[in-house]
């Protein structure tokens, strides 16, 4: 069985390097933690919020 959790963030003034720092941030605090990204989106008008995925296994 699975458990899933999705974390989110603010985008719309971003640069590509400030992007990626928060990307970073949220994948490596899920990694140390066991969990694993099944998917990623860029939403809302001009891709105003970032959401990420992740599951990992229960027991």
């Amino acid at each position: 069985m699975w458990e899933y959790k999705t974390e989110t963030f603010e985008s719309t003034f971003a640069t590509k390097k400030t992007l990626k720092e928060k990307s970073d941030k949220v994948l490596e605090a899920a990694g140390k933690d066991g969990w694993e990204l099944v998917n990623f989106q860029c939403v809302g008008a001009s891709g105003t919020m970032m959401v990420f995925v992740f599951k990992r296994k229960i027991g």
